[in-house]
């Protein structure tokens, strides 16, 4: 391979690895398939409840994931493990971003969930 098709294939496997990457993580694909909107959405719903503290801006990076990790472990812990996602899959992330984004998750989120009741 000459130099210059050596050079022009690097950003094709850069895209592929890419896409590999993001194909990997169930959280990251979940994500991407929600609407610009819901993206902005999910973010805000994570930095209202704390959990968030970057850029308002829709994309996915290790602050949205963190932060949906931490939340998730959140809402299970404060409905005394009554609501638990997978967020190792695709479903389960995907259900609990449109459940974040719709604001179910809100009683656990602000601290109101079942912990006053009891469990």
């Amino acid at each position: 391979m000459n130099r210059r098709s050596f050079l022009l294939s690097i950003p094709a496997t850069m895209v592929a690895m890419t896409a590999a990457h993001a194909e990997g993580d169930a959280l990251a694909v979940a994500f991407n398939n929600l609407s610009a909107t819901e993206k902005v959405a999910a973010q805000e719903k994570l930095a209202a409840g704390g959990f968030y503290t970057g850029g308002l801006d829709g994309s996915f990076g290790p602050g949205t994931k963190s932060a949906a990790i931490n939340a998730a472990a959140f809402i299970k812990d404060n409905s005394y493990g009554k609501i638990i996602f997978d967020l190792s899959s695709t479903s389960g992330a995907e259900k609990f971003l449109v459940s974040l984004t719709t604001g179910d998750l809100d009683k656990y989120l602000w601290g109101e969930g079942d912990e006053s009741d009891g469990g």
